[in-house]
C-alpha cells in the first residue's frame, strides 16, 4: 500500500490508524494461568507471559480485557506492584485495563504478571475469561477471532461493509461482524463503545435474513418478522419488537444503548435514520478471523478463571415438613452454615434435609481444594401453603329417567371446594377432576354421570407458581323427588302473535309449594341445562314456542337439587277488537254527534271492561271534535287490548275563486276551494258526473253552474254560475224565430250590470248599443232593416275586460 493511499485511508475511517498501523509481522504473546477462584483475595490473572517482536524491543500499549463473563460494575482489574514505564487505565463499560508505555518487552510482561482480578461479586453463573492483546482490536477466545469497532456518524450499511471488507489485522480479513453467539454480542455490543451495522441482511428475500459477510455468508439466522423464529437454533439477538420493517428496513444493526435490550439489535434501512433520531448510524463493528487464506497470529493470548458455581435443583416446600435440598456445584467443596456468620457448619456435600415450616435460607461456600475460605452464597428454600381444598357434597335430581344416575356439573361447586382461597391465589389454580383416589383417570367437570349412587369422585387443586398439590373428596348424590307442574298465563301484547314476556317469578309460590323451607327456584329451558345449572333463565322470559311452551324449574337447597318440575307457560290472546279505524266527522253538521264503539268482533261484549281517553267507561261514546280517540278492552280473564280511533274533520266546500277562459278555441273553468273534505266536481248537472279535476275544458260559451260536493263524508253539495262569454259569427233576422237576434254568449241579465256592447256598420257608425235593458240586436236601426253586410262590435264587460269581433248579417 503507498504511503499517499495509506494517509488517505486514515483520514477517512478517523481512528482506524492504531488498527492499521499493526501490519507487517505481528508480535507474538503467549500466557498461561487457568485458575481455581479463591473468593478470600484477588488474584493475579497469569502465572507466567512471554512477549516477543522480531521488529522491535518496545511496545506502546497493551490491552487486557474481561472477554467473557465480565460482571459490569462488580468485577475490576488492578495493575499491582511498581512500573515506572507503564500507566494503567480501567473502562468500566467495555471491562479493559490499558496499559500504556512506551516500554520494553521485558517491562510489559513484568505489568502483565502484577495485574489482578478483583470482584465483589459472591453468586458466580460464569468464568471470567481474559483477553491479552498486543494490537487494539478485541479477542475474544470463544472464537478466536478479533472485533474492532469503528466510530463514522452517518455511514451506510453498504459503505461500512465496504470499508470493513477493505481492512487487514495483521493479515487477517476484515468484514461486518457475523455474531453467532451470546459472548459474542456480549463484547460487541454491552462491552462496544457506540452502535452501529453488523452483517446481517434480508435484501434478497423479504423476511428471510442472512449473515451476507464473512465466513458464515450466506446463512439463514431468522425467517419472519419481529414473530418469527431462527431456523436449526441459530443464535439472534432481535430487540423487542423487531425486526419490524418499518419503511423497508433490510439491514442489521446494533440498537442504541437508550432502547431497548443492551446490545440487541434492529433493522434499518440502508441510509438508517434522520441525524437526530437514536436510529442514525454511528458507526460500524469489523471482525477479524476465519477467513480463507488467514494467517495464524498469535497478538492476544486468554487465560481464565474458574469461578465457583452453585445451581440450586430444590427450593420449594409446600407446608412444614422435610425439605430436600438438592444443589449442583463445580467446586470441591460445599459447606452449609445457617446464618452468613455462624462458624459451624451443619452439612456439607450437594444435598441437605432438613425439617421446616417457614422459608429457610442457608448459606453455602464453595471451594475448589486449597481454597481456605471465601463468600457465602444464599439458598433459600421458599415454604408455600398448599392450596385450599374442601370436601363437598352435590346431591342432584335424577333424570328423567328415574334410575339413580344423572349429569352432574362439578364446576359449579368449584367455589365451594376452594372456598377461603386467597383471592391473589385464585387466578394461580389448576383445578382436575378424577373418578379414582389414584388421580389416574381424569373426568369432565361440566358433564360428568355417576356409575354408583352415591359416588365418590376427587378434585385435584394445583397451584401453578408453587406447585403445591391438595385433594377434596367430592361426594355424588342423586334423588328422586317428584314435584307437581306449574301453570303461567300470561296475557298476549297488542300486537296478537303468541309471544311475549314472562314474569317467572310469578310461578314461584306454586313451584316452591311443596318444597323444604328456605329453598330456592331457578327456570331453564331444558331439563338438561336444569340438571347442570347451566344458562339459568334470568329476568323476563320471552317465549320461543308461540302460544305454548314447557320450560324447566330446578329446586335448591343448601345449593344442591331438590327436585326439577315442568312449567307450561301459555300465551292468552287479547279481547279481539279492531284495533284502528278512521271515522268521519261533517263539520257543518256540529254540535251533532257521532257514535264510537269498542269494537268487539266476534265476542259478546257485556261483561268486557273499557276505558276511554276521554275518561268514559261505556260501550260506545258520542264524539262531535276531530281527535285520536283510544278505549282499552279488557276481558273478564283480565288480558285487555288497544283500540285507536281517529276521527277526521270534514266539511263542504267553500268555493274560494272561479277563474274562466273564454273567447278561446278551448274554454276552461277552474275552480278553487277551501275546506276539511275531499272535493269532487261537476258541472251544469247537479248529479253528475262528478270529477276529481277542478278544471273544466271545451265548455261552451254561456251561463254555467259549478257544482262541487264532498266525497269523504258527503257533507254536501255547493254550487255558483258563472258565465262563459263568446258571440255568433252571424244571425239571420228574417222572422222565423231561429237565429233573429245577435247578442253576445253568457251576457245576461245576471251578469249584464256594469256591462255594454257597442255596435259599428263598416264605416265605423254606431248602429245599437246592448245593456242592461237592451240584451240583443234585431238588425234595425230606427226602424228600418239593414242590409246584409259585416258589422264590429266593441264589448266592455262588468269584470272590465274590453274586447272586439265581426259578424256577418244575413238576409
Amino acid at each position: 500500500m503507498s504511503k499517499l493511499k495509506l494517509l488517505l485511508f486514515i483520514i477517512s475511517l478517523l481512528c482506524l490508524g492504531d488498527v492499521l498501523s499493526q501490519q507487517g509481522t505481528p508480535p507474538q504473546i503467549t500466557v498461561t494461568g487457568n485458575q481455581l477462584y479463591c473468593s478470600e483475595s484477588p488474584m493475579n490473572i497469569v502465572t507466567s507471559v512471554s512477549i516477543s517482536d522480531p521488529d522491535s524491543s518496545i511496545l506502546n500499549e497493551i490491552y487486557i480485557q474481561i472477554s467473557q463473563g465480565y460482571t459490569t460494575g462488580q468485577d475490576v482489574l488492578n495493575l499491582t506492584g511498581t512500573h515506572p514505564n507503564i500507566t494503567a487505565s480501567w473502562s468500566t463499560i467495555e471491562g479493559e485495563l490499558t496499559l500504556t508505555g512506551p516500554a520494553s518487552l521485558l517491562e510489559f510482561e513484568a505489568a502483565i504478571s502484577d495485574v489482578v482480578y478483583q470482584t465483589t461479586e459472591t453468586n458466580f453463573t460464569e468464568d471470567k475469561v481474559f483477553s491479552i492483546n498486543l494490537g487494539t482490536a478485541n479477542f475474544l477466545p470463544s472464537t478466536g477471532h478479533y472485533y474492532f469497532y469503528v466510530p463514522d456518524v452517518g455511514i451506510t450499511w453498504t459503505e461500512a461493509r465496504d470499508a470493513a471488507a477493505s481492512l487487514t489485522y495483521f493479515g487477517l480479513q476484515g468484514y461486518l461482524a457475523t455474531i453467532t453467539s451470546s459472548e459474542e454480542a456480549e463484547l460487541t455490543g454491552e462491552q462496544a463503545s457506540g452502535t452501529g451495522w453488523i452483517g446481517g441482511s434480508d435484501e434478497d428475500e423479504e423476511g428471510t435474513w442472512r449473515w451476507k459477510t464473512g465466513p458464515e455468508a450466506g446463512q439463514i439466522f431468522w425467517i419472519g418478522a419481529w414473530d418469527g423464529a431462527p431456523p436449526n437454533d441459530e443464535f439472534t439477538f432481535w430487540n423487542t419488537g423487531e425486526p419490524n420493517n418499518f419503511g423497508d428496513e433490510d439491514y442489521a444493526h446494533i440498537t442504541d444503548p437508550s432502547i431497548g435490550v443492551l446490545g440487541s439489535w434492529n433493522d434499518l434501512p440502508n441510509q438508517g435514520d434522520v441525524p437526530e433520531s437514536p436510529y442514525h448510524p454511528q458507526g460500524y463493528v469489523v471482525e477479524f478471523g476465519g477467513m480463507p487464506g488467514d494467517p495464524d497470529i498469535m497478538v492476544s493470548a486468554s487465560t481464565v478463571i474458574v469461578t465457583p458455581k452453585v445451581e440450586i435443583i430444590t427450593e420449594t416446600l409446600c407446608d412444614e415438613g422435610l425439605a430436600n435440598v438438592e444443589i449442583t456445584s463445580n467446586t470441591d467443596v460445599v459447606i452449609w452454615y445457617e446464618t452468613p456468620s455462624s462458624a459451624d457448619p451443619i452439612n456439607t456435600g450437594l444435598s441437605y434435609q432438613a425439617n421446616i415450616d417457614s422459608t429457610t435460607t442457608f448459606w453455602l461456600e464453595a471451594l475448589f481444594q486449597g481454597c481456605n475460605g471465601g463468600a457465602r452464597i444464599p439458598v433459600t428454600v421458599t415454604v408455600f401453603n398448599s392450596p385450599v381444598a374442601n370436601d363437598v357434597t352435590i346431591a342432584q335430581c335424577d333424570d328423567e329417567v328415574l334410575d339413580g344416575f344423572s349429569s352432574f356439573n362439578l364446576s359449579n361447586k368449584i367455589q365451594d371446594i376452594i372456598q377461603g382461597t386467597n383471592v391473589d391465589d385464585i387466578p394461580n389454580l389448576d383445578i382436575t377432576f378424577y373418578d379414582d383416589d389414584l388421580l389416574s383417570n381424569p373426568i369432565s367437570e361440566s358433564s360428568y354421570t355417576n356409575v354408583t349412587n352415591p359416588q365418590t369422585v376427587y378434585a385435584e387443586v394445583f397451584n401453578v407458581l408453587t406447585s403445591c398439590t391438595s385433594i377434596a373428596e367430592i361426594t355424588l348424590l342423586v334423588n328422586s323427588t317428584a314435584i307437581a307442574n306449574t301453570f303461567l298465563e300470561t296475557c298476549d301484547d297488542f300486537v296478537v302473535d303468541g309471544f311475549t314476556f314472562f314474569d317467572l317469578s310469578l310461578a314461584d309460590n306454586q313451584v316452591l309449594s311443596s318444597a323444604p323451607a328456605g329453598a330456592t327456584v331457578g327456570y331453564y329451558e331444558t331439563y338438561q341445562e336444569a340438571l347442570l345449572e347451566t344458562n339459568e333463565i334470568i329476568g323476563e322470559y320471552f317465549n320461543a314456542v308461540q302460544f305454548n311452551q314447557i320450560i324447566y324449574a330446578r329446586i335448591n337447597t343448601n345449593d344442591n337439587c331438590y327436585a326439577i318440575g315442568e312449567v307450561e307457560l301459555s300465551v292468552k290472546a287479547p279481547p279481539n277488537i279492531v284495533d284502528y279505524e278512521e271515522v268521519l266527522y261533517c263539520l257543518n253538521t256540529f254540535p251533532e254527534t257521532i257514535t264510537l264503539t269498542g269494537g268487539i268482533i266476534d265476542d259478546i261484549p257485556n261483561n268486557y271492561a273499557y276505558e276511554w281517553s276521554t275518561g268514559e267507561t261505556t260501550l260506545s261514546i258520542e264524539v262531535n271534535t276531530p281527535g285520536t280517540y283510544t278505549v282499552l278492552v279488557t276481558e273478564p280473564g283480565g288480558c285487555s287490548n288497544l283500540r285507536t280511533i281517529v276521527v277526521i274533520p270534514s266539511s263542504t266546500a267553500t268555493i274560494e275563486n272561479i277563474e274562466v277562459t273564454d273567447l278561446t278555441e278551448n274554454n276552461t273553468i277552474s275552480v278553487f276551494v277551501s275546506g276539511e273534505g275531499v272535493y269532487e266536481y261537476a258541472l251544469d248537472n247537479e248529479n253528475g258526473p262528478y270529477d276529481e279535476s277542478n278544471i273544466f275544458e271545451n265548455v261552451p260559451p254561456g251561463i254555467h253552474t259549478v257544482y262541487v260536493r264532498d266525497i269523504k263524508n258527503d257533507c254536501g253539495i255547493v254550487s255558483q254560475t258563472v258565465s262563459v262569454i263568446g258571440y255568433p259569427k252571424f244571425f239571420t233576422p228574417n222572422g222565423d224565430d231561429v237565429n233573429d237576434t245577435w247578442s253576445l254568449f253568457g251576457f245576461s241579465t245576471e251578469f249584464r250590470f256594469n256591462a255594454n256592447v257597442n255596435i259599428f256598420n263598416r264605416f265605423g257608425k254606431l248602429i245599437y248599443e246592448l245593456n242592461a235593458s237592451n240584451l240583443s240586436w234585431n238588425g234595425n236601426y230606427n226602424g228600418k232593416l239593414l242590409p246584409a253586410d259585416d258589422y264590429w262590435f266593441e264589448a266592455k264587460l262588468e269584470d272590465g275586460r274590453t274586447f272586439s269581433g265581426h259578424f256577418a248579417l244575413v238576409r
